[in-house]
C-alpha cells in the first residue's frame, strides 16, 4: 500500500503515505477514510515518510482534512538538519510503543514512562508528566511535563492547550508567566539553538 492510516485513538490519527507516484489517489484514500463518522473531528499527523508532498499539496491536503471538520497537529518527515517547516513535529522514536492514558492526570498524580506518551484529557496544576520522548496532550496542559527526559533534546511537549506550571526538554526548562491567555490554537515546544521555544501549530 502507499498510504496508511491508523488510529491512535480516537480523536487522534496518523496518516503514513509511502512512496506514491499518483498524488491524486492519496487524497481519494484519505477522503474515503474521513467521510466515516468515526473520524470526523480527528486530530491527525501526517507521516511523510519520504518527504513525497510538495507545499501546494500538503495546502491541498489540510484542505480537504478541514472539510471533514478534523486537524492536522504537525508533520513528521525524516529528520533534517534545518527545516523551514514550522509544523513538523520530531521523530516519533519507534523503539518504543506509545503510551496512551484516556484520562485527566489530576493533580499529585505522577505519570513516568520510557517512550512517546499521548494524554487524551488534561494535565491539571502539579500533576507530573515525565517521557524520554515526545509529549502529546489532547487537551490543557496546566501541570508540569519534562519530555526527553534521558537527555533526548529532539524531544518536544505538544498541548491543545500549552499553560504549563512548567515544561523541562532534557536538561532545560523554563517557567510560564504568573499570568497567561489562554492559547486559541495547538502550540509545540521544542529546543533549537540551545533554547526552548513555544510555536503555534497552524
Amino acid at each position: 500500500m502507499s498510504i496508511e492510516i491508523k488510529g491512535i485513538t480516537v480523536p487522534a490519527l496518523i496518516i503514513k503515505i509511502k512512496n506514491e507516484t499518483d498524488v491524486s489517489s492519496i487524497y481519494n484514500k484519505i477522503e474515503e477514510k474521513l467521510s466515516s463518522a468515526v473520524f470526523k473531528g480527528s486530530m491527525i499527523i501526517i507521516e511523510d515518510e519520504n518527504s513525497i508532498l510538495s507545499e501546494d499539496q500538503r495546502k491541498t491536503l489540510e484542505e480537504l482534512i478541514k472539510k471533514h471538520n478534523s486537524k492536522i497537529l504537525g508533520y513528521k518527515e525524516p529528520k533534517k538538519e534545518k527545516s523551514s517547516q514550522k509544523n513538523i513535529i520530531p521523530d516519533i522514536k519507534e523503539k518504543k510503543p506509545l503510551k496512551v492514558i484516556n484520562k485527566t492526570i489530576r493533580s499529585g498524580q505522577s505519570i513516568e514512562y520510557d517512550g512517546d506518551v499521548l494524554i487524551i484529557g488534561d494535565v491539571n496544576p502539579d500533576a507530573y508528566v515525565i517521557a524520554s520522548g515526545n509529549i502529546i496532550v489532547m487537551g490543557t496542559l496546566r501541570g508540569i511535563a519534562h519530555a526527553g527526559a534521558n537527555g533526548d533534546e529532539t524531544a518536544s511537549i505538544m498541548a491543545l492547550k500549552l499553560m504549563p506550571q512548567q515544561l523541562r526538554i532534557a536538561s532545560l526548562y523554563t517557567r510560564s508567566p504568573d499570568e497567561m491567555e489562554e492559547p486559541g490554537k495547538p502550540e509545540r515546544a521544542y529546543i533549537e539553538d540551545g533554547k526552548i521555544y513555544i510555536e503555534e501549530l497552524t
